[in-house]
């Protein structure tokens, strides 16, 4: 996938699941794309998607500590709420696949 690919699919998946956040979006020498949504206070969601590694990683964060997440350091793998240091093989996501995951993970933190 293009970065301008990427940076479309996760805008609409972001748009659709997190209506009313702030995003902030950082491209990196046109290769890497960086995205921070602030959920609230203590909730955030990070991606990064960089083109020329391979490297993706989607990361739903609570007070600084990654909570649940997909990434592909090695092989896909889910990061499963309440269990984020566990590794669970999977196929590789699509934005939309990976962000509606982490919305139905936000929905269940426990405050």
């Amino acid at each position: 996938m293009t970065l301008p690919e990427f940076k479309r699919a996760l805008e609409a998946a972001l748009k659709l699941h997190f209506p009313n956040t702030r995003l902030t979006l950082t491209e990196s020498r046109g290769v890497a794309l960086t995205c921070r949504a602030e959920l609230t206070a203590e909730v955030l969601l990070a991606v990064y998607f960089n083109v020329l590694t391979g490297n993706t990683s989607y990361a739903l964060i609570q007070r600084g500590q990654r909570v649940a997440g997909y990434d592909n350091h090695r092989f896909w793998h889910f990061h499963p709420l309440g269990a984020a240091d566990q590794h669970i093989p999977c196929d590789e996501p699509t934005p939309e696949d990976a962000i509606a995951e982490l919305a139905a993970a936000n929905s269940n933190l426990s405050p």
